[in-house]
């Protein structure tokens, strides 16, 4: 498993934006854990306005690569909820001749879609499949289960109320797929073990 960078393009639709940005080398040393730190380059991130909701930056790919070890692991059906940049699509599917049959993806935001969702069609054609709608609203139709389950909604994981709005994803989920997580509850394990490591 590798990780492998947002090969989106920057555009924009409606108020939602695709754009990159340097990350300059910075010529001090970077005390944070290994899974922080991004080398100096050319990264993508997504806005909604003046807000960023994600970026390609390792870190969040880093804190999501549970999700991914699952989907490899279990594959057949993935659910994701929120397509963001489509890291963890992207990674889930490739290489090709992986055991992940299909990903289906909810997402709130047709201009997200729009942005991000064609070059992963052309690509992946009918493994990947996105749906319009809100993700705390869908139910699957009768009889479709998921291998997995992966929750990514959230432009910021220590905004107040996220995690109930987290375990409210997963209950609402339960009853379709073999195993779920969320990228709160892993963004902020992740963070906790840096800063312990950063104490020792």
């Amino acid at each position: 498993m590798r990780y492998i960078k947002s090969s989106t393009p920057a555009g924009r639709s409606g108020a939602w934006s695709v754009e990159k940005f340097f990350v300059k080398p910075t010529g001090v040393p970077d005390h944070r854990p290994a899974s922080f730190r991004s080398p100096a380059g050319i990264y993508t991130r997504l806005k909604k306005g003046n807000e960023v909701f994600m970026t390609d930056l390792y870190d969040e790919w880093w804190t999501q690569r549970i999700a991914i070890e699952q989907a490899r692991q279990r594959g057949g059906n993935v659910l994701i909820t929120g397509l963001g940049l489509a890291l963890v699509v992207t990674s889930i599917l490739e290489p090709p001749e992986n055991r992940v049959s299909q990903v289906i993806v909810i997402e709130k935001s047709v201009d997200v879609i729009e942005l991000v969702a064609p070059r992963l069609q052309n690509h992946y054609s009918e493994r990947f499949v996105v749906i319009n709608a809100d993700a705390y609203k869908w139910k699957p139709p009768a009889g479709q289960r998921f291998s997995v389950a992966w929750h990514d909604i959230w432009p910021n994981p220590h905004e107040p109320g996220v995690m109930t709005q987290a375990t409210r994803l997963e209950q609402h989920y339960m009853p379709y797929c073999d195993w779920q997580g969320n990228w709160i509850r892993e963004y902020r394990a992740s963070e906790s073990a840096g800063k312990i490591a950063g104490m020792a």
